[in-house]
C-alpha cells in the first residue's frame, strides 16, 4: 500500500511539473507587450532629458508633449494608461495599465522599475 501511493504521488508530481510554466505567450499579445514597453522606456528617457535640462521632473505627461520630450503614438495613449514615478533626482518606474480600448483588455499592468531596470507583469511575468 505504501508502495502504491508512492508511485501515485510521483505520478502527480510529475503531472504538475509537465503542466507548469507550459502556457505559452500569444505573439499578438507579445507584439502589444512589446510595443508598449518601448514607449514605456520613450517616457523614462524623455523624463530623464526633462529633468536634466530644467532640474527637475514634470508634473504629467501633458508637460513632457507640449516641451517636446516625447511623442507617443495615438494607440498607444488609447490602449495604456501611462503613469511615471520619481524620487531622489531619478525615475523610480513607470507603470502601464491597459484600458478597456486594449484588445486583451483592461486592468493588465507592466512595471519597468528604472534602478534596476527590470519589467514584470502582463505578458512578462504573469500569463492570463
Amino acid at each position: 500500500m505504501r508502495r502504491f501511493r508512492f508511485v501515485v504521488t510521483l505520478f502527480l508530481l510529475a503531472l504538475l511539473m509537465g503542466c507548469a510554466g507550459t502556457r505559452k505567450p500569444d505573439p499578438e499579445m507579445q507584439r502589444r507587450v512589446e510595443y508598449v514597453k518601448g514607449a514605456m522606456t520613450a517616457v523614462a528617457n524623455a523624463l530623464q532629458f526633462y529633468y536634466n535640462d530644467h532640474g527637475f521632473f514634470p508634473k504629467g505627461m501633458a508637460t513632457l508633449r507640449d516641451a517636446d520630450y516625447l511623442a507617443l503614438a495615438p494607440d498607444v495613449e488609447r490602449e495604456w494608461d501611462l503613469k511615471y514615478y520619481t524620487g531622489g533626482g531619478q525615475v523610480m518606474m513607470v507603470e502601464a495599465v491597459s484600458r478597456s480600448t486594449m484588445p486583451d483588455g483592461e486592468g493588465h499592468k507592466i512595471i519597468y522599475r528604472l534602478p534596476d531596470e527590470s519589467w514584470e507583469g502582463y505578458g512578462i511575468t504573469e500569463f492570463p
